[in-house]
């Protein structure tokens, strides 16, 4: 494994210019590695542990959070065998900016007969927030991806709720070199953009989720009790993709409701993948979805 020692980070003032980089491959047991890892701040990890033969690598931002000028550079690979998931223990904040913006770009490549989940907690905006997310994701052939992204309106306990000026969400995903996923999310109280989310709920939490798996098909188990999910407290859609893959947005009018539904989401595409939910910490397992 190659251990890059982080650098040090540049002067507040101009901004921090952080990266994180991780190769994930398998040995010859089966068994998931980090055969490279390098990262700065704001991005730090804590030890990685293997859960279903899956290896489980927490990202954590041990500042208070983004501000202007802050640039993030992630690039993830997963080689061919190997099964990886990244997550983070808590939330991920922006704050006021009086100027500029902040930036995380993403770079997820998944090989053939590779698992990639990328599973962070939600994203909150505080006040003044002007926040530009990339993402770019390219999934080989017989390569599996689940993409779940999570925006909180703002500082809810506080009394903000969508008084943040700009988030800009792009997300590009390819599948065996097909584009299947090109989003653009423009989220701005100056315009009308926020007036769908609004006339559902006061206080509403958005959650997109990308499966590249050519596993599922329509008849998949998952879909009837992830559809039966809808309700008055969360809106679910879900949209099969033009190639091999599909999405499953999420609107809900609180946290609570917004994770609980997620974790049943979760549970459900795992058993139709007939692979176990692997565990976001260690000790930390899921039940499996309760038989229909």
């Amino acid at each position: 494994m190659d251990v890059l020692a982080p650098s040090a980070p540049p002067a507040r003032s101009r901004g921090i210019r952080g990266h994180l980089d991780l190769v994930c491959a398998a040995n010859a047991d089966g068994n998931s590695f980090l055969r490279r890892q390098s990262f700065s701040a704001p991005i730090h990890l804590s030890k990685p542990h293997l859960d279903e033969n899956v290896l489980i690598v927490n990202v954590v931002n041990p500042t208070a959070g983004l501000l202007s000028g802050d640039r993030v550079n992630i690039k993830v690979r997963v080689e061919s065998g190997a099964k990886m998931l990244l997550t983070a223990p808590s939330a991920s904040r922006a704050h006021r900016m009086s100027e500029g913006r902040a930036e995380v770009v993403q770079e997820l490549i998944v090989e053939p007969g590779a698992s990639l989940e990328i599973l962070p907690e939600l994203f909150i905006p505080q006040a003044g927030t002007r926040y530009l997310q990339r993402t770019s994701a390219r999934v080989a052939e017989g390569g599996e991806l689940l993409l779940f992204e999570t925006i909180a309106p703002g500082r809810v306990a506080s009394g903000e709720s969508f008084a943040y000026d700009a988030l800009e969400w792009f997300t590009d995903v390819s599948a065996s070199g097909e584009a299947c996923v090109r989003e653009r999310i423009h989220l701005s109280p100056a315009d009308e953009s926020l007036t769908p989310l609004r006339t559902l709920f006061a206080n509403a939490y958005v959650a997109n989720c990308f499966i590249i798996t050519p596993r599922l098909t329509p008849d998949s188990p998952c879909w009837p009790p992830i559809r039966s999910l809808h309700s008055s407290s969360v809106w679910v859609g879900t949209t099969r993709l033009h190639s091999t893959g599909w999405c499953i947005k999420l609107i809900a009018e609180s946290s609570i409701a917004l994770r609980a539904t997620l974790q049943i989401i979760r549970a459900q595409i795992y058993a139709s993948l007939a692979r176990p939910v692997p565990s976001l910490r260690r000790n930390d397992h899921i039940s499996p979805p309760p038989e229909s």
